[in-house]
């Protein structure tokens, strides 16, 4: 395990120490004279930063969006899925597909459908009654996150599939027939057999996807042209339009604090069912 290790702390260990050096530092393109002012004062202006706050804000509604969203999609698209018999090969391929698209592509592609004048979606409402068909998708701040998160939901929405997918293939058939026998409804056993079986998977699926959720960029920025603050995009913005590379650490080491908890959070998870496992 030792040169794996050491390639890992060489090609994510040392950029993030340097960030966090930086982050103590003043380092501001068109402030020259500022460098080398080794203090607090980035977090400091972090503490008061009511955008870089609002930008935290929007990123906890975008992930428990994406998160929200993917687990249902995801989910029923299993219990779809999970007895067809036939073409089931085709419509388990539908369902992965838009993994298999970049994040970049599937942002160009709705980018496309939310066009005000061209853009199928309002040609779509523009054939319901007593419907405004001129919604400006990625304009309005009332339903730009909102559209924001459909896109990101589209895109990953697959990984929960795919977890599911192998989860409800795992539970005995006869839990189904004795739950159906004891005159249990279908909706009784996805409550009482189903979530119980499939609990450990939610819970990391929950997990995986928060992360994907709170670090997600492409989407965001290329449909918004950065307009829309998340964290990471605001510590784009702070670095390569403000050239403000100090605060945007700043900004960078708080994202990692948070994906660290996550995954701390996905590692307790992961142990917790591992001891499970040995102790049954």
């Amino acid at each position: 395990m030792t040169p794996p290790l050491m390639l890992l702390a060489l090609v994510v260990g040392l950029p993030v120490l340097e960030a966090v050096m930086l982050s103590f530092d003043r380092v501001v393109l068109t402030r020259p004279k500022l460098a080398g002012d080794f203090t607090f004062h980035n977090y400091a202006r972090l503490v008061g930063d009511a955008d870089a706050w609002m930008a935290v804000l929007r990123s906890c509604l975008y992930m428990c969006g994406t998160v929200f969203g993917s687990i249902v999609l995801g989910l029923s698209a299993a219990l779809l899925t999970r007895r067809i018999v036939r073409f089931r090969g085709l419509w388990r391929s539908i369902f992965i597909l838009p993994w298999t698209m970049p994040a970049i592509v599937a942002a160009m592609v709705w980018g496309v459908m939310y066009d005000a004048n061209f853009g199928i979606l309002n040609q779509l409402l523009r054939m319901l009654p007593f419907v405004d068909g001129n919604v400006e998708w990625l304009l309005d701040k009332s339903i730009i996150l909102p559209a924001l998160i459909v896109v990101q939901v589209w895109n990953e929405f697959p990984v929960a599939y795919i977890f599911f997918l192998a989860a409800l293939h795992s539970i005995p058939d006869e839990l189904y027939e004795a739950a159906s026998v004891d005159g249990a409804s279908p909706f009784q056993q996805f409550l009482f057999v189903t979530l119980p079986q499939i609990r450990f998977v939610l819970s990391v699926i929950v997990v995986l996807l928060l992360i994907f959720g709170f670090r997600a960029f492409p989407v965001i920025f290329l449909l918004t042209g950065g307009r829309t603050e998340t964290l990471t995009v605001a510590t784009f913005n702070a670095a390569f339009r403000s050239y403000d590379f100090s605060y945007a650490a700043t900004l960078g080491v708080l994202a990692i604090c948070v994906s660290m908890v996550l995954v701390l959070i996905y590692l307790q998870l992961t142990l917790r069912n591992g001891k499970a496992e040995a102790a049954s």
